[in-house]
């Protein structure tokens, strides 16, 4: 009997979520949990947990979306979304929520319009006064009051042009509009005026114009992009003049183009007056060399893909984290293992296996941490995923996760 009513429940749910699945609404949810263990003590800790789930209804042309973050710390982020057409307008919204400090983060709300080859578009940004956070529960430091701006672009024969206006606004250099000032008003802020096109052997060439309500004129600049040097062609370089009222600056940023192919990758960086963050040139301008910082290998048989990764200069290359930086983890050497397979019902099995060299740790052969991840599909729309670190002390940690659609 029991049996019976455990497959019937198992039936009903299964029916339901098949007809919650095939309706308007879809979604996803995938979590995860880190464990910390002491090699020494056997002590065990929770190190992190996320969960992140994400539901949409489509109706008419619209998706509204709510997607709800939580971490070790409880419920962190949640975020209403709605993107759809309104006649021949694009718009799409964003409201975001603190349930932490239990406040309003941002509206955000765009929309844009193509007539005639133009396309117009305007964006408005409301913050709150509460902890700002951004979808991913970071704080973004942002300034309560709202801001505006509007924008054109087009093309005229081999010209792009292009125009903003910001009112108690600005874009924050990733292209995400940031709110001036903590008030709420329609007051200009600035407006930049921008053209693309071809000069002589140049194939693009950027021209920026800007003005904003506090110094009238506030700058003009030109850049380009890949510019070749003859009988370099291994060398090409970005350059910028900016002009403003009382000054001029030139940026030069030379590359290396030593290619690759689908075996051997090469890293190699430029010996001189070069800035270590930005990359380009700085006085007196200078290039006295370049040195080989290292090389890659990589190669796949039969869907097993196997990496090699040599720093020659204490800095991993094609790595994730922050390993070359962290005390105590200066590697020098990537071996790789990846795999992907078919699993069960429709699903994948993949696998990878990350073993770290250096040169302050006491293992063999140098050898400091292996890490081990494993996703098995059960089914289409249902990954489990695990994984391990071991270093030199022992075992140091494991997580466990999964990750469904529907």
């Amino acid at each position: 009997m029991k049996r019976a009513l455990v497959l019937t429940l198992a039936l009903v749910l299964g029916l339901g979520i098949a007809a919650f699945a095939a309706g308007p609404f879809s979604g996803s949810w995938s979590a995860s949990l880190s464990l910390g263990i002491n090699p020494i003590t056997t002590a065990i800790s929770v190190s992190s947990f996320s969960s992140t789930l994400g539901v949409d209804y489509t109706m008419g042309g619209w998706t509204f979306a709510s997607t709800s973050i939580f971490g070790i710390l409880g419920w962190t982020v949640q975020d209403f979304t709605a993107n759809g057409t309104m006649g021949a307008f694009t718009v799409a919204s964003d409201l975001l929520f603190n349930p932490q400090s239990t406040s309003f983060t941002t509206w955000d709300t765009a929309g844009s319009v193509s007539i005639a080859g133009v396309t117009l578009n305007g964006e408005f940004r409301l913050n709150g006064t509460g902890t700002m956070k951004d979808a991913n529960g970071y704080d973004i430091g942002a300034v309560s009051g709202s801001g505006w701006s509007f924008g054109a672009s087009g093309q005229a024969g081999d010209m792009t042009l292009g125009a903003t206006a910001y009112f108690n606004a600005y874009d924050d250099g990733y292209g995400i509009l940031a709110v001036q000032t903590s008030r709420y008003c329609f007051c200009f802020s600035s407006i930049d005026l921008t053209v693309s096109f071809p000069f002589a052997c140049i194939a693009e060439v950027d021209a920026a114009l800007s003005f904003d309500a506090t110094k009238g004129f506030n700058s003009f600049s030109l850049s380009t992009t890949g510019l070749a040097i003859p009988n370099f062609a291994w060398l090409t370089f970005d350059a910028e003049i900016d002009f403003t009222v009382d000054s001029k600056t030139v940026t030069i940023t030379p590359e290396i183009n030593i290619g690759t192919n689908d075996c051997i990758s090469v890293y190699a960086s430029l010996d001189g007056n070069i800035d270590p963050i930005t990359g380009a040139l700085v006085g007196p301008y200078g290039i006295t060399g370049f040195t080989f910082d290292g090389f890659k290998i990589s190669h796949t048989w039969n869907g097993v893909t196997f990496t090699d990764i040599t720093s020659l200069d204490s800095t991993v290359y094609g790595m994730t984290g922050d390993y070359a930086t962290t005390p105590g983890k200066t590697y020098w050497e990537l071996f790789e293992i990846t795999s992907s397979s078919d699993s069960c019902c429709g699903g994948a099995l993949g696998f990878t296996v990350d073993t770290w060299f250096g040169t302050e740790n006491t293992g063999l052969f140098g050898w400091s941490e292996t890490d081990v991840s494993v996703s098995i599909g059960v089914g289409s729309n249902f990954t489990i995923t695990t994984g391990l670190n071991v270093d030199t002390t022992g075992l140091t940690g494991f997580n466990l996760g999964f990750s469904t659609t529907w």
